[in-house]
């Protein structure tokens, strides 16, 4: 086909005439035209020499200032996201610490729970203790049928007063001033869980927890038996099941000369008592002694025990 038009244009040109004639003044329009366009697009800058596109430079320097508001506004995020980044670290830092702060809270709620239930537990026995005193000071017939009964429950509500009684195995002994050994007390009355044995045990006034407490009219705390700074009396072949004695003397109110005996609790672990334990025996000891005082005031205590 394109060699069909190129013979065609051949002819025209070589045979001549008028068409011949209007050929050559199309091309040369054409081609004054072109030399137009291109010389107007250089003169503007659109195009170089080669006739090559020239981009705009007010294009370019749009963009140019567009690439520049990105690059900010990449920095911009960055930095915001830093700070994004810093922000939540320092939420995760105080979500933990409120998380910490939760979880002593719980601590706490549960340790006043159980301090709750502890304290009205304990009130329950001292209450208990209270009512079985006044009856027995107030039909003292009855109390000399009961006395041993009646002590032993008394000093039972004791030692259901010690926190973890189960594993500190309490056991309540009171001794009262011996009537012709002077230098020994004697055993008056003790809690469940002794054996026969203890009615025996006669402790020195010298030379042991309980003759120490008698002594000086003072509460003796004994930590730790095995420790041999602490008065307390090593009893030979001694099948002992503890490490920590309490001893409390029994009188009235700060008055020495109203003792009358000592109270002794042990504790089958090393140290086993607490401050508030402590103060809840000395509480049982002031319970306690004016049903002891009573007992004793009517002569009815020998060596032989209660008669």
């Amino acid at each position: 086909m394109f060699e069909y038009i190129m013979k065609l244009i051949e002819k025209l040109v070589i045979d001549g005439g008028w068409l011949s004639e209007l050929f050559r003044y199309l091309i040369a329009g054409v081609l004054v035209a072109t030399c137009m366009i291109y010389l107007i697009r250089l003169w503007q800058g659109k195009i170089d020499i080669l006739w090559r596109k020239v981009e705009d430079q007010g294009q370019v320097h749009i963009l140019q200032v567009d690439k520049s508001n990105l690059e900010q506004q990449v920095e911009k995020l960055q930095q915001e996201k830093m700070e994004l980044d810093q922000k939540l670290k320092e939420v995760r830092l105080e979500m933990m610490e409120k998380d910490k702060t939760i979880q002593e809270l719980q601590k706490i709620f549960v340790e006043l729970d159980e301090k709750y239930d502890d304290e009205t537990y304990t009130t329950s026995q001292i209450m208990y203790t209270a009512e079985e005193i006044a009856a027995a000071l107030a039909n003292e017939e009855n109390f000399h049928l009961k006395r041993d009964d009646i002590f032993t429950n008394l000093l039972d509500y004791l030692v259901n007063t010690i926190k973890g009684y189960r594993e500190k195995n309490p056991r309540v002994v009171i001794h009262i001033e011996h009537p012709e050994k002077k230098d020994r007390l004697m055993h008056y009355a003790h809690s469940s869980g002794h054996s026969h044995r203890i009615r025996e045990y006669e402790p020195l006034k010298d030379g042991s927890a309980a003759g120490r407490a008698w002594r000086t009219c003072t509460n003796y705390y004994v930590s730790d038996v095995e420790d041999k700074t602490y008065e307390y009396d090593r009893k030979v072949a001694s099948s002992k099941y503890y490490r920590t004695i309490l001893c409390v003397p029994l009188k009235a109110g700060n008055d020495p000369s109203t003792r009358i005996g000592v109270l002794s609790i042990t504790g089958q672990p090393e140290n086993a008592y607490e401050k508030i334990e402590i103060d809840r025996v000395v509480l049982f000891a002031s319970l306690l002694y004016p049903l002891v005082y009573m007992d004793i005031k009517k002569g009815e205590v020998s060596i032989h025990g209660r008669t």
